[in-house]
């Protein structure tokens, strides 16, 4: 029987030896598998758009699906307590507020008009919204404070619902533009809220099951590639939907990256300047980077459709193409930016290329934190 039982446990062991390899492997290789899944997107889409024409429920039921496998696991991992500490953290809050609300806003400002009443409407509406639900994901994946993530993210929800009609009331303010509150509210109801009670339900019962070194630990390289495969997923449909738009209107779509992609890097370079003026702990610079650069496009595209014309959906459309590619490239940075920040290496040795999986190196993470 003694046997029996080694060779079962041997078994187990090597299956989560191959699973571990797989994270590990998806990981380091996100970024090519991003490319690949918007290409394959804008192929795919262009030769079905007839069907996705006919079956934009389907899609759109299909993008808040696989937003919220996105963020469940990140909400599996939350320490509850932890969350509630995150929120008297003032000075990486009032950080993020200042780059989602006031900076993104008025870069938008400065570059909508260059791209046309419609068309820069739509660009300012993407980059008002808060932050998308792939942010915690990233923030897992990058060994950031998912606590104060999750902070981050309902502050900037709070403030958007008021903040989205003003903003736009601003910025068009020869015309009259209705905002509709319900699809901002469905959308917080249904990337956040819900995979947040999901997620710390089934931490509880894992808890109590399992104990905490399963949940914080031995679960971390399982719900990190669940995350990293359902984001791959949400960036294909997202991109497939519009593939039509981006393939017969290439020079708009190459301006729109663009235009996106030096707000991106400018507020991350912006973030690494200040976190480290600051004395921000690598976990929270991941957090507030995270969480600044990384908007709803599903949420921008809602109210694109139903409260403005037709072509103020194209940046809503395009921007998911060169969102989720930066914040994977910057991910791919983790040792310049804790060399930066002056982070040691051990202490966060738990995730990234030095995971050990070991004890040892779970310990040493957590005491870095």
């Amino acid at each position: 029987m003694p046997g029996v039982v080694d060779s079962s446990q041997q078994g187990k062991q090597a299956d989560r030896g191959k699973f571990s390899a797989l994270a590990e492997h998806v990981r380091k290789y996100l970024l090519l598998y991003t490319f690949v899944s918007v290409a394959l997107a804008v192929i795919v889409g262009y030769y079905t758009m007839h069907f996705t024409a006919a079956n934009r429920g389907l899609f759109a039921n299909l993008v808040i699906i696989f937003a919220i496998m996105t963020i469940y696991p990140s909400m599996i991992q939350l320490k509850s307590e932890g969350f509630l500490k995150e929120l008297r953290s003032w000075k990486p809050i009032l950080i993020s507020v200042v780059y989602v609300f006031v900076l993104s806003p008025v870069l938008a400002f400065i570059i909508g008009p260059s791209l046309g009443p419609s068309i820069g409407t739509g660009f300012v509406v993407s980059n008002i919204v808060p932050a998308s639900s792939a942010s915690l994901g990233y923030v897992l994946i990058a060994g950031g404070s998912i606590e104060l993530a999750t902070a981050l993210a309902i502050v900037s929800l709070i403030v958007a619902v008021p903040f989205i009609p003003v903003v736009l009331g601003l910025y068009s303010s020869q015309t009259s533009v209705a905002i509709p509150v319900e699809p901002i509210m469905l959308s917080i109801l249904y990337i956040l809220i819900l995979p947040l009670i999901a997620g710390q339900i089934t931490r509880y019962i894992l808890l109590r099951w399992k104990g905490p070194v399963v949940v914080n630990k031995s679960s971390k390289k399982y719900l990190s590639l669940v995350t990293m495969l359902s984001m791959l997923a949400l960036i294909f449909v997202m991109v497939d939907k519009e593939a039509s738009i981006i393939i017969t209107m290439p020079g708009l779509v190459g301006y729109l990256i663009g235009y996106q992609s030096g707000i991106i890097v400018g507020i991350l370079v912006l973030s690494l300047i200040v976190s480290k003026l600051a004395h921000l702990k690598y976990e929270d610079h991941q957090a507030v980077a995270f969480i600044s650069v990384s908007k709803n496009q599903s949420v921008a595209a809602t109210i694109a459709v139903l409260a403005l014309s037709g072509d103020s959906v194209l940046a809503p459309a395009v921007i998911p193409m060169i969102q989720p590619v930066l914040a994977i490239v910057y991910i791919h940075l983790e040792k310049f930016v804790k060399r930066f920040l002056g982070e040691s290496q051990e202490k966060a040795i738990y995730h990234g290329e030095e995971a050990t999986g070991t004890e040892e190196g779970y310990l040493k993470y957590n005491e870095g934190k």
